[in-house]
Formats: structure tokens, C-alpha cells, sequence
């Protein structure tokens, strides 16, 4: 029988205390003590490091710390390490071109520009790991995130055959295709007409699926009350990144365009790591376009580390003036 190890806190602090840089020793105790999951572990690593090399070593060093039996969550992620090589360089060069989530654009023009010319160069190196660095590169890994969230969305019961669906920033239309079975029609926009393009070429076959290239700054092209639900799923901290006003824009459209007791989710509203911060403004803004709060700041993933909103329409959108404090 294997010999079941006891892992604490203390104990991960004391043996990978010498390991830099901080950010990446985190991602490992983190994983040890099953707060994420290795992909997720290993796509902190990278983004900490910035070389798939560095992340390896780091990897072995911790290894090392352990005499045989090795913690079967580092064994997990040591496995998923090395037959993902090829896809971990992929994600490290992809995440070092990665706009700034601290940086304030000039205009949002200039930041929905970035963001368009950082995905048009990503889906060039990786469909996969374009739209989730955790999947490193990995159809497979994709497809285990993606079957996450539709079971979510079944579970909150946000599908059935008369829902008219719309995804901000679809990407390459994983979520498109996974939802065409559930739903009457499956939407998606996205700013990049490369990622628009593989979407495409993914959902070919699929008559209820659309997908098309927006602006990054409205849902135009979607009328008032015409659907049921709304989501972005790890795109919207783009959005609040570029800044408030866009984030409060979108949440106006998403109440032009959804029906009385439609749908809004939100899969991370932001990449700051402040989740009290995030409930605050999503609360914010919900408040002012007439949204209910049905769920804020959930962690309802055990594959994803995705932060979950759920909001309902439930009357008028006046604008939302900026929160205090906010420059």
C-alpha cells in the first residue's frame, strides 16, 4: 500500500524557503496543499519565471526536498511538466509578451489595440494555450477547463434548447462548440480576427453557432432584449484593465442586450488577485445597470482557479458614475 504523506503548511514553508522567486514557490505549495491544480500550478511557475527551463529546475530542486515517496501532487505536476515541454516554452514566450495588467493606457483605444495585436500573435503559436496558458498547449487539458464551465452553467441552469447565448471574447469558440448542443444559438465576438478566424474554422458544421469580429468597446449588432445570457470567461480582465469606463460600458450593454431576468456571468472580472476588490465593483456595477447578484466571487472549480459572477437583469441601466477612489 502506498504510504499516504501528511503535508502542512509549515512543513512546504521550511523545505521551499530558499526556492525564488516567491511567486513561484506559492503556485507549488499551493498545489501540494490542493488549493490549485498542477496545470494551473505550472502556468504560475512559468508566468513567475519566465522560461519553461527555469520552471523545470525548480520543479527538480523541489523533488529533491522529499525522499522517496515524493508528494503524489508533486509527482502529478512533474509528470504533466515534462510531457507538456513544447507547450510550456509556448506559454512562456506567450505570457512575456503579455500586456502589463498594472500599465493605464492612454485611451481605450490604445488598450483594445494591445490586447488585438497580443491574441493575434498568440493564436499564431498556440490555439490552445491562446485563450488558457493552463491548457499548456494541450487540446486535452483545454477540453477538461471547457467541460468545467458548461457543467457550472448547467448546474446554475443557464442552458436549455430555447437560449440565445453571446460570449464576450470568444477566442477560438471552445465554449461555442461544447454549448451548440444545449442551446438554440451560440454566439461569440472577440477583437482578434486571427482568434475569430480559428473559431471558425472550429465550429464549421455548427448552423447555431455565430461568431464575429467586435469592436472591444460595445455589443453592437445584438438588439435590445434579444438574449439570455451573457458570459466572458477569463476575458473580461482585459476589459477592466483598459479601464473603468469600458468594464462599465459593457455592463451596460450586457443589460441593453440580455431579456428581463437574463443572464450575466462573469469568469474573473479582473487579474489584480483582490477578490474583495472584485466583489466591490462587480456589486458596483450591478447595482447601477439593474443587475440582481446571484453569486460573487466563487471559486466553483477544482481543474480552473477561475473566480465566478453570476448576475440576473432585473430592471433599468441608468450610467454608473465612477466608484470612489477609482482615477
Amino acid at each position: 500500500m502506498t504510504k499516504r504523506l501528511h503535508l502542512s503548511l509549515s512543513d512546504l514553508q521550511s523545505r521551499l524557503s530558499p526556492f525564488e522567486p516567491e511567486e513561484a514557490r506559492w503556485a507549488i505549495e499551493d498545489c501540494l496543499l490542493g488549493r490549485i491544480s498542477p496545470a494551473i500550478a505550472i502556468a504560475r511557475m512559468v508566468l513567475a519565471t519566465g522560461s519553461a527551463e527555469e520552471t523545470e529546475a525548480l520543479v527538480d530542486a523541489a523533488e529533491r526536498e522529499w525522499e522517496p515517496p515524493v508528494p503524489a501532487a508533486l509527482t502529478q505536476l512533474i509528470r504533466l511538466l515534462r510531457k507538456n515541454r513544447r507547450g510550456c516554452h509556448q506559454i512562456a514566450e506567450m505570457l512575456n509578451e503579455h500586456p502589463d495588467p498594472h500599465h493605464r493606457f492612454a485611451s481605450p483605444e490604445e488598450g483594445i489595440e494591445t490586447c488585438r495585436e497580443f491574441f493575434d500573435r498568440a493564436v499564431d503559436r498556440s490555439e490552445e494555450a491562446s485563450v488558457a496558458a493552463w491548457s499548456l498547449g494541450d487540446p486535452r487539458l483545454l477540453g477538461k477547463g471547457t467541460k468545467e464551465v458548461v457543467d457550472l452553467f448547467e448546474r446554475w441552469r443557464l442552458l436549455g434548447p430555447g437560449r440565445r447565448t453571446l460570449e464576450i471574447g470568444c477566442g477560438i469558440g471552445r465554449l461555442e462548440a461544447a454549448l451548440a448542443p444545449w442551446v438554440a444559438e451560440a454566439h461569440g465576438i472577440d477583437i482578434s480576427p486571427k482568434m475569430i478566424e480559428a473559431a471558425r474554422r472550429r465550429c464549421a458544421g455548427l448552423p447555431n453557432v455565430f461568431l464575429s469580429l467586435g469592436s472591444g468597446r460595445d455589443l453592437a449588432g445584438f438588439s435590445d432584449g434579444g438574449l439570455d445570457l451573457v458570459f466572458a470567461v477569463d476575458s473580461f480582465p482585459y476589459i477592466r484593465n483598459v479601464g473603468w469606463d469600458l468594464a462599465d460600458a459593457h455592463f451596460r450593454e450586457a443589460a441593453r442586450v440580455l431579456c428581463p431576468g437574463g443572464d450575466f456571468v462573469l469568469l474573473n472580472f479582473s487579474y489584480r488577485d483582490d477578490t474583495a476588490t472584485d466583489v466591490s465593483e462587480v456589486r458596483f456595477l450591478a447595482r447601477a445597470h439593474g443587475f440582481e447578484v446571484e453569486t460573487a466571487g466563487q471559486r466553483p472549480f477544482r481543474f480552473w482557479d477561475g473566480v465566478a459572477f453570476h448576475l440576473r437583469r432585473s430592471g433599468p441601466s441608468p450610467p454608473a458614475p465612477l466608484p470612489e477612489g477609482e482615477g
